[in-house]
C-alpha cells in the first residue's frame, strides 16, 4: 500500500483512538510503521486486547474499496500530504488524518462564518440563522455549520438561497444525519462542499458530532451561536473556537428561553453580540458588501398592519384576526401578499412570522 493508502486504512481502524494512534506514531515513527507493526509491539503500548482489535481491523479494512465508493459518489479524498488539504485544519492539535470532500471547498482568501446553534431551536432561532445564512451569502461569504436539525439547517437554506455553504458531517458522507438527509447534501456539494473525517459509510456515534465541532470552529474565521441551552453541542464549538483564537458573537435570546440560557451565558462572559449580519462583518474586518441583495417592498395598508402584528413567534390567521381586529378574509389576503413579498414565513399549522 502507499502511503495514503495506509493514512485511509489506519482512519478506518475504529480502536485506533486519536490519542492511541498518536502514541504509537510517536514511538514507531510513522504511519506505515504503525500499520506493519507485530500485535505483541502494539500490546506493549495500547494494551493487548486493544491491540487485538486493532489487528483484526487491519485484516478487514480495504482501503482501496473506501476511496472507490468516494470516487463513485464524486467525492475526493484528502491527506495531510495533498496541496488541497485545508491549512486551517492543519494547524489544529489533532488535524484529520483523512478528509472526505464532496463539492468544492471554498479558496483560501474567501471569508467564512460558522453558525451553529441547538437541534431544538424556536422559530425565533430558525429565522435568524437562516437570515444571516442569506445576508452572508450574499455578501460572498462562505457558510459554515453541521447540516444537524434545527439551527444548522436553516443557516444552510438561508446560504444556499444566495450563495455557498459547507456542511461538516458527524458522519461518514455515506451516512448522513439524519436519515433521509441525502438530497440536502447533494445541494449543498452543488454550489458547496459536504466534508467528513469519518469512513464513508460510518454512522454517527455520541462522540463523532462533538469531535467534528473542532472543525467547524477551524473552518470559520467567526462564529456565531444563535440558540444554544446549558448543554449543548454549539457551546463545544465555541469552546474550541476560543482555544483557536477566533472571536465567538452570540445572537441573544430571551432569558425566559432554555434555548438560549447557554449562548446568554457567553455574552455575561464577553461574546460580543449579533444584532444584524453587518456586527459579524464589523468582526471580519468590514469586509463583505451585499451584492444582488434585492430591497423588499414596504408593506401599505392591512399588509402593514398585519406585517407590524407579527413577532418572532408565529401566529396563525386567528390569532393576527384577534390582536389587529380585522376580519379574517382580510387577514387571508394580506398574509397572502406578504408571503408573496417575502416579508412573511408560513410554518407548521399554517402559522406565520415576519422575516422582513
Amino acid at each position: 500500500m502507499n502511503d495514503k493508502s495506509i493514512w485511509i486504512a489506519l482512519n478506518m481502524v475504529a480502536a485506533l483512538t486519536p490519542a492511541r494512534l498518536r502514541t504509537l506514531l510517536r514511538v514507531l515513527g510513522g504511519p506505515r510503521e504503525v500499520w506493519e507493526a507485530p500485535e505483541s509491539t502494539l500490546a506493549r503500548m495500547v494494551g493487548s486486547e486493544v491491540a487485538q482489535r486493532i489487528g483484526r481491523a487491519r485484516r478487514s479494512v480495504d482501503p482501496d474499496e473506501e476511496q472507490a465508493k468516494a470516487q463513485r459518489a464524486g467525492a475526493t479524498v484528502l491527506t495531510g500530504d495533498d496541496d488541497a488539504y485545508p491549512e486551517a485544519l492543519r494547524e489544529l492539535p489533532v488535524p484529520p488524518l483523512v478528509l472526505y470532500v464532496l463539492g468544492s471547498l471554498p479558496p483560501v482568501e474567501r471569508w467564512s462564518v460558522a453558525i451553529v446553534g441547538t437541534r431544538r431551536c424556536t422559530s425565533y432561532g430558525r429565522l435568524v440563522a437562516k437570515r444571516l445564512g442569506t445576508q452572508l451569502a450574499e455578501r460572498r461569504i462562505t457558510v459554515i455549520s453541521g447540516m444537524a436539525p434545527g439551527v444548522d439547517t436553516a443557516a444552510h437554506q438561508g446560504a444556499l438561497a444566495t450563495g455557498r455553504t459547507v456542511a461538516v458531517l458527524g458522519t461518514g458522507i455515506g451516512k448522513p444525519y439524519p436519515a433521509g438527509a441525502e438530497a440536502q447534501v447533494g445541494a449543498i456539494a452543488a454550489s458547496g462542499a459536504v466534508v467528513s473525517e469519518y469512513p464513508w459509510d460510518m454512522a454517527g456515534t455520541r462522540w463523532s458530532f462533538p469531535r467534528r465541532n473542532r472543525l467547524i470552529a477551524a473552518l470559520g474565521q467567526v462564529v456565531v451561536v444563535v440558540e444554544a441551552p446549558a448543554r449543548s453541542g454549539a457551546l463545544i464549538t465555541a469552546d474550541r473556537a476560543l482555544e483557536l483564537g477566533k472571536e465567538v458573537m452570540v445572537v441573544p435570546g430571551p432569558i425566559t428561553s432554555e434555548v438560549s440560557l447557554g449562548s446568554n451565558r457567553l455574552l455575561q462572559d464577553g461574546a460580543r453580540p449579533v444584532t444584524c449580519v453587518e456586527d459579524i462583518c464589523e468582526a471580519l474586518g468590514g469586509v463583505g458588501q451585499a451584492v444582488g441583495a434585492p430591497e423588499l417592498p414596504m408593506p401599505t395598508g392591512d399588509a402593514q398592519v398585519i406585517h407590524q402584528a407579527l413577532a418572532s413567534e408565529p401566529l396563525d390567521s386567528g390569532q393576527l384576526s384577534a390582536v389587529t381586529g380585522l376580519p379574517h378574509a382580510r387577514v387571508a389576503r394580506a398574509l397572502l401578499e406578504l408571503e408573496l413579498s417575502g416579508l412573511v414565513e408560513e410554518h407548521a399549522g399554517r402559522r406565520y412570522v415576519r422575516t422582513g
